[in-house]
C-alpha cells in the first residue's frame, strides 16, 4: 500500500469513528469496499482499521459481535439453554467498555443478536418464559376447542389431512431429506457467510470466504429446500458488490480491473444474465468470455 492510499484510509476511518468512537458493521463494510476499489489489500485495510481504533479508543461492532457469539456458544452448546444469569452476564461483558475503550457494543444490537442466535441455533431463552406461558395457554385453549368438535367432522378432517400428506410425499419423492444436523450445519454456514460478507471476504481467501460457506450449503441442500431464498439472496448480494466495483473501475479508466471484478462475480454461478448485460454496458464484452 502506497503512502497516499494509507493516508486516505487513515482519514476515512478517523472520520467514521472520531465522533462516537464506534465503527458499526455497515460503515466498516463501506470502508472495505471503497478501499478494495482503490486496489488496497483487505489485510492492509483491516490493519489500518485496528490501528485507528486503538488510537481513538474506539470499538468495532463486528468484532464485539464475534465475541458475543463465542460467549453464547460457550453457555449454550451443551444444554441449548440460555438462562437469565448467563444472558445478563454475556450482555454486560460486551456492552461494558473494555480497558482502553470508550464504548461497548450497542445494547440494541446485542439484544437483537442474542434473539437471532437463539432462534437460529434452537436455544431456549429462559427470559422468554412469559411468552412461552402465554403460548402454552393458547395451545391448551385450542385443545379444548378441538375436543368438542363433532366426531364425524373430526374424522373427515383427519382423513383429508392424511390424503394430503400422502399426495405431498409422492410429489416430493425426488427431494433430498434433510435431517436436524443438516439444518444446523446450514444455519451455521449461513451465519458464517454473513460474517464474511461483513468483513468483505467475499471470495478471498477461498477457504474462509462467503462463497466457501454458501457453496457448502449448496452441497448439503442443492435444491434450496431449507433457507434457500436467503442463500440465493447472499449470492446475488456478492454479485452486486462485484458489479459495483467493476463500475467504479471503469469510471477511473481501469477496464482490466473491471474485468477481474466481473470474473469474480461469475464465480457465484448466479445472475449470469445480469453480469453479461453489465459487461456489454461497460464495453467489456470483447475482453471477457462470451
Amino acid at each position: 500500500m502506497n503512502q497516499t492510499d494509507q493516508v486516505w484510509l487513515e482519514n476515512r476511518v478517523s472520520a467514521a469513528i472520531s465522533d462516537d468512537f464506534y465503527l458499526d458493521r455497515d460503515e466498516e463494510k463501506r470502508i472495505k469496499e471503497e478501499g478494495s476499489a482503490k486496489g488496497i489489500l483487505i489485510n492492509d485495510i483491516e490493519l489500518i482499521i485496528r490501528l485507528e481504533l486503538d488510537k481513538y479508543g474506539a470499538v468495532c461492532e463486528r468484532i464485539l459481535i464475534v465475541e458475543l457469539d463465542k460467549l453464547l456458544h460457550q453457555f449454550t452448546d451443551d444444554d441449548h439453554t440460555l438462562d437469565k444469569k448467563e444472558e445478563k452476564d454475556t450482555l454486560a461483558k460486551v456492552s461494558k467498555p473494555a480497558p482502553g475503550k470508550k464504548m461497548g457494543l450497542d445494547p440494541r444490537i446485542a439484544e437483537e443478536y442474542v434473539s437471532s442466535f437463539c432462534k437460529v441455533n434452537g436455544v431456549t431463552r429462559t427470559s422468554d418464559g412469559k411468552k412461552l406461558g402465554s403460548l402454552f395457554e393458547r395451545v391448551v385453549l385450542w385443545i379444548v376447542v378441538l375436543a368438542i368438535v363433532a366426531y364425524g367432522g373430526y374424522y373427515f378432517l383427519i382423513k383429508s389431512q392424511v390424503e394430503t400428506v400422502i399426495e405431498t410425499k409422492v410429489v416430493e419423492a425426488n427431494k433430498i431429506i434433510l435431517n436436524d444436523q443438516d439444518r444446523v450445519e446450514i444455519d451455521d454456514q449461513l451465519r458464517r457467510a454473513e460474517q464474511f460478507i461483513e468483513k468483505a471476504q467475499y471470495t478471498d481467501p477461498p477457504e474462509k470466504s462467503a462463497k466457501a460457506s454458501l457453496d457448502q450449503i449448496k452441497q448439503i441442500d442443492p435444491n434450496g429446500q431449507y433457507r434457500g431464498v436467503e442463500v440465493k439472496n447472499l449470492y446475488s448480494k456478492i454479485v452486486e458488490h462485484y458489479i459495483n466495483l467493476a463500475v467504479k473501475s471503469v469510471q477511473v479508466g481501469d477496464k482490466s480491473n473491471a474485468t477481474k471484478w466481473l470474473d469474480r462475480a461469475k464465480l457465484m454461478n448466479t445472475d449470469r444474465e445480469v453480469i453479461m448485460e453489465k459487461e456489454k454496458e461497460l464495453g467489456l464484452t470483447a475482453n471477457t468470455e462470451q
